[in-house]
């Protein structure tokens, strides 16, 4: 009985945390956004109409708006160029750029543009015979007569890995997502299901 209602609790614990934190930093954002933006747009409105009274929520939206901006930006070619730059002027600072650094590789590896490339998911055998890694397909080549399935395999989280070249015979493909593979890797495999299924081949 006790050993069940431990289990319980440590289950209840894990279900918990994980909601309270992800709250707690949203929450913690738009406090942090709405204290940074509302000033300026307050003085704004102030002098536009005078008398006008603290419009709660006008640095959330101004944050949501900058953001939205910067995204357009970073989507076109001279806006990438500029942002590659600043980064390149980044990676310079001591000591700031390990933190910025960190901090990109971890928003990166959920970037919808890190798996937008990653066609599916992969069983391979490396990195030797008998040990079984999980990697992207990300294209197809030709090599002479033989087809080679080019195969990304994460070493890192998601941002670092090696590159296979590997015939698309031995390549075992899986009945899983992208978001589903990239949300095991991230979460260091506890989020691996009890049994992988291999995709079942036409016609079976």
């Amino acid at each position: 009985m006790s050993g069940n209602l431990k289990k319980s609790f440590v289950t209840g614990v894990f279900v918990i945390v994980p909601l309270v934190v992800s709250v707690s930093l949203l929450l913690w954002f738009f406090e942090k956004a709405d204290n940074l933006f509302s000033p300026v747009i307050g003085g704004i409105v102030r002098a536009i109409v005078p008398g006008t009274s603290h419009i709660p929520g006008t640095g959330i939206l101004s944050g949501i708006i900058i953001i939205l901006v910067v995204g357009i930006f970073a989507r076109n070619v001279a806006g990438r160029q500029i942002l590659d730059a600043l980064d390149r002027l980044i990676h310079r600072i001591p000591l700031f750029r390990t933190v910025y650094s960190t901090i990109k590789h971890l928003t990166n590896a959920f970037s919808p543009e890190s798996t937008r490339s990653f066609k599916e998911v992969l069983l391979v055998e490396y990195p030797r015979e008998g040990s079984y890694a999980l990697g992207f397909r990300t294209m197809t080549v030709e090599e002479g007569e033989r087809r080679l399935v080019v195969v990304y395999v994460p070493t890192n989280n998601l941002y670092l890995g090696e590159v296979l070249f590997i015939p698309e015979e031995k390549a075992v493909r899986l009945e899983m997502t992208v978001e589903q593979a990239v949300r095991l890797l991230v979460s260091g495999g506890t989020a691996a299901s009890r049994e992988l299924r291999r995709v079942s081949p036409p016609g079976a």
